[in-house]
Order: C-alpha cells, then structure tokens, then sequence
C-alpha cells in the first residue's frame, strides 16, 4: 500500500531514540532523528532514489556515501558524529524546509507482524507497516527466543514462529553427548515447553501419559531419559524417575517475601459443602456426578482470539494481566461443562495462585520454560496442549479462519477423563473460594458500571441492565474505544454479549516474575470492590498463602459475605485506579 504524506520536514522526522541511523547520540535537537528521516533529507537533496522505507539498504548506505564526499568527508556510509555535523548545515546542499511530497511504502503483512512483536512486549513502536531499527531489533529478539537464525529477515520459519507466539520461545542448553565412537562432542538442545524438557527424542521408545509424584501431584512424563528439566533459569540432567521426582520436589526460593500466616476456610452463609459450588456458590445441578474435577483453562484474549468460547459456560471467569499490557482469562469448571473451549493459551504464574484453594487443574498451551515445575510445586497439576482431550480449529464459527496460536480448543469432558486417568484425585468437598452468601446489598451504594484499567493497552467496563453485567472493552492494539461489545460464540454460530451475575475486582500489588512475566501478587492483602444488582460493596481481600481462599472483610477485618451467582473475578494491579459510572 502506498500513501503520500506532505510533511514539513522538521515535523515528519520523529523522534526514534533506539535508531542505529539517528544524530541525537551527539545533539539534543537535530533533523535526523530516524531512518525515515535520513532517507527523506537524501532524497530531498537527489541524493537517494529509492522508497522511503525506513530500510537502509545498499541504496541508502551508497546515498550517504554521495553526501559525505560531496561534503568533503570520510566517505564510509556510516551516520557518525562527523556526518551528523555536516548534516546540521544542510542549507548549504541544496536541502530546503518547504513542504514537500514524500513517498512512504507501508507493508500491510509488516503491520501484523509488528502487532504480534507488541503483543510480545517486543515492540514499542507504532503499527505502522514501516520497517524501521525498532521493528527489525523486536524480529531479532523474537528470533533468538525462539532458537531462529537471527537476521531480522521474516522469511517462513520466522513467521511460522510468530504466529505460535511465545508458544514458539526455546531455550538453548550446551550438553556433551557421547557419539558412538566414543568421542565427546557438543551439541545444541532446543526443548519445548512443557514440565520436563526433552532431549534426544526417540520416536521409537513408548510414551506414557503421565505420573504421580509422591505428593499426589501428576506430571507429564518423558518418553525417554535423560531429559533436561528447567526451573527458573536453571537446568538439570535427570537419568531416572527416581533422580526426576526428587530434582522436582525440590523447591528453590527467589526472593524474600514477607511472611503470611495461613487464614484458613472462609465463612459462609446458606452455603452447603457437597451441595453448593464452591467456584460461584450457586446449587450444584441435580443428578451431577461428585466428586468433580475443577478445571481452569486458560483463555485467549487477543484480538485474533475474539470472539471467545468458553467464558460465557463458564461457573467463574479470572481475568489476569499478561504481557503487552493484554489480558488473559482462566475460566474455571466445576457444575458446568462445554465440548468447545478456546483459544486455549500458555500458563502464567498467577495461575495457580486462584486454583491452589479449590484443588484446581490448571490446564493450558504449555508455558514458559521452568515455569511449570514452579506451577507444581504450588499443588496444582497441569495439563499441557501434548496429549489428549485438545483440537485445533481452522474454520471458527464467526466465518473467519483460525491460525496457531489462536486456534487450540478443547472438551472439558475429556479434559477430565485425562486428569483422572493420569492419577488426578478430585477433592470430595474443594473449600469455598470466596466467602459465598446472600447478603443484604441494600445498604451498598448503588453504582450502574465499573471500568477497571489492566494497563494503558487494556481497560474493561462492566455495565448493570438490570438482570447482569455486561462488558464492553478497550483495546489500544485495535485503536477502539471503551464501548466495543465483548462477545462469546458458541460452536454453532451463536453470539452473546460477555455477562455475569457478580464482579468482583481485587487490586493486587504487580511484579516481573524471574521468568520476567508480569503477574500480580494474590497472597497478602489489597482493596476489593464486588459489585452486585446495580449496587457496591468496597471492601478489602487477605490470604494467608496459595492454599487460603480468598476472605473479604471490612475496615475492621469483619468478614463480608460475597453474594452467590456466575461471577468475574478481575485481578487488577493496584497501581491502576477504577472509575465508576
């Protein structure tokens, strides 16, 4: 696509300050500030005639060459302080400040690429389908996290990876190896994600589903050793089960955290264990087969991902902050089930944090390396995208095409026929989650909506229509406003507008976990809002440790009780401030 921008120069030469092609290294104000514009002065000046691209090529490198000698210079093609100078007195090469056409190549595929870099957290700059430093520095790195050759170049392999998105990221460990001529070599393992990292593959050795270590908690297993397991940076050899189970029992501290102490069940009211849910406190359908498996399922929010399947079937929905400033939702099943669940996306370390309480298993599109023995080690199983009960899509209902990663999907009948078969035991009577009730709101303030700010990328406002709450979004990736409906889809087509029965937002204080993943810390203590049939209730929320729900109370630490029904629960960092309509 091609477009034609009259811009006086001074103003079409924006500020880049991560250009390799930019004079501000040496001046605070100077007219080449980016490779945009030092293709645009070149070619003012009959110096460049080539696209204005934003790509230095041989073409633009051989136009600062022309300058340079014409400028009497060290004709090296580099933009170095000495040609930045000459540059600054321009009027005396022919260069003029009027207004002039220039000619600008946009890239329709650059834009998406650039828009999967920035929901990366890779790329800071513009969609803008214009190829600059910035968008060739954020396809390196993606280059080099996912085990690619590092060029900047997109061809197939790089844009295969990009559309798995992180799913596509690799870690690189060096291990000697013994040949079969008995000399010593290196070679380089790339594993996937998942618990244990694998190595060597033998396609010819059996499978097994899984294990369960000696604390109940069930693993996906390897199909060989050694293998190489990943925890938090680090990397081990293990040459049996026995060498494995003990590698992942280990627990390996990062930082000092302030200590908690353990609270223990919340109260409730009208509430019977066995017969209410402890996900959303609402009575269990008749003739529903208990104990159950409570699954939460990561869900994709990405604008490919919309609209979803799953929230809507969903008992309860937790809604957590990811990177590029997006958000994520971990529907959890307990009462309730659906045959097409997605798109399914990788595991965060909040995750397990909400699902600890209530003997949840988490299941999701893998996750970062050595993030899952972490998840593990918490007591919560994990089900990865390697085995049974997944599909992949390709038509989706709403008539578009889907692609990886945005396209896995799964039933949680056969969800939890997997669990179970690999050594999962569900809990008879899983412990309240919030401390369900029916309490009197008409002393709550009343209040019609509430918009909760993720990050500057990511608001969502959930309105009372005088039966439920319903929610319309922001998305800074698709320039939209705060009023774009967010919709479900069912597998036969069906649109509803996203509603549920309660919200409820807790402020949670944000850090970059070692795995530099942006998470919410859920064990502590912060400010929580629940909103109810129009009205209000501002309160606070406390846990002792993962394995406490979570107890509201009020100023005086009196515990509240949170009313019962299909509830949103927003984890939203406390550094972000709600507003209320």
């Amino acid at each position: 696509m091609r477009i034609f921008l009259n811009l006086f120069i001074p103003l079409l030469l924006m500020p880049n300050f991560n250009s390799n092609y930019s004079c501000t290294e040496f001046y605070d104000i100077h007219p080449i500030r980016n490779e945009i514009g030092l293709q645009v002065l070149l070619k003012n000046n009959d110096y460049y005639k080539g696209k204005i691209d934003g790509q230095i090529g041989p073409k633009s490198t051989s136009a600062i060459k022309q300058f340079q000698i014409t400028a009497g210079i060290s004709a090296d093609g580099i933009l170095g302080k000495e040609t930045c100078t000459k540059f600054l007195n321009i009027k005396d090469y022919k260069i003029t400040t009027n207004t002039v056409a220039v000619e600008i190549s946009i890239n329709d595929e650059l834009k998406d690429v650039q828009s999967k870099l920035k929901e990366l957290g890779l790329y800071s700059g513009e969609i803008d389908g214009i190829r600059g430093s910035r968008t060739t520095n954020a396809i390196k790195t993606f280059q080099s996290k996912a085990g690619l050759i590092v060029d900047g170049v997109l061809g197939p392999n790089t844009l295969n990876a990009l559309d798995k998105g992180e799913d596509a990221y690799v870690e690189t460990t060096s291990q000697p190896v013994t040949t079969s001529n008995s000399s010593t070599s290196t070679s380089t393992i790339q594993p996937s994600s998942s618990a244990v990292d694998l190595a060597n593959y033998n396609p010819n050795l059996t499978c097994i589903t899984g294990y369960v270590n000696n604390i109940g908690i069930w693993v996906p297993d390897p199909c060989f050793y050694p293998v190489f397991v990943y925890r938090f940076g680090k990397v081990a050899q293990v040459n049996s089960a026995a060498e494995r189970d003990a590698y992942l029992a280990d627990r390996w501290s990062l930082t000092a955290e302030k200590i908690y102490t353990p609270i223990g069940p919340v109260n409730t009211q009208n509430y019977s264990d066995g017969i209410n849910s402890p996900v959303n406190g609402m009575i269990m359908p008749y003739g529903k087969s208990y104990p159950n498996v409570v699954l939460g399922i990561k869900n994709d929010n990405n604008l490919r991902a919309r609209p979803q399947s799953g929230p809507q079937n969903a008992d309860a929905v937790f809604e957590v902050l990811v990177e590029g400033g997006m958000t994520r939702f971990i529907n959890v099943f307990y009462q309730s089930d659906t045959s097409y669940h997605g798109p399914i996306r990788s595991a965060r370390p909040t995750d397990p944090t909400v699902l600890r309480p209530v003997n949840g298993v988490l299941v999701a599109s893998g996750a970062t390396s050595g993030l899952i023995p972490e998840i593990l080690d918490m007591g919560v199983p994990v089900i990865s995208d390697q085995r049974s009960g997944y599909f992949r899509i390709s038509s989706h209902p709403s008539g578009t095409n889907r692609r990886a990663p945005h396209n896995l999907y799964a039933d949680t009948n056969l969800l939890r026929q997997r669990a179970i078969s690999s050594g999962y035991k569900p809990n008879f009577h899983p412990q309240a989650l919030f401390p369900w009730g029916d309490p009197d709101i008409a002393d709550w303030q009343s209040l019609s909506s509430i918009t909760l700010t993720f990050s500057n990328y990511t608001k969502a406002t959930w309105t009372w229509n005088g039966s439920n709450y319903i929610r319309t979004y922001y998305d800074a990736y698709v320039g939209s406003s705060n009023t774009n409906i967010h919709n479900s889809i069912s597998s036969s087509g069906v649109i509803d507008q996203i509603y549920t029965t309660t919200v409820i937002s807790l402020f949670c204080e944000p850090y970059i976990h070692p795995l530099q993943l942006p998470s919410v810390k859920t064990v502590g203590e912060g400010r929580a809002i629940i909103m109810h049939g129009g009205k209000m209730l501002d309160a606070f929320w406390k846990r002792g440790d993962n394995s406490d729900p979570f107890h509201i109370v009020d100023i005086n630490g009196n515990e509240l009780f949170v009313p019962k029904g299909k509830v949103w629960i927003s984890l939203v960092p406390n550094t972000k401030l709600p507003s209320f309509g």
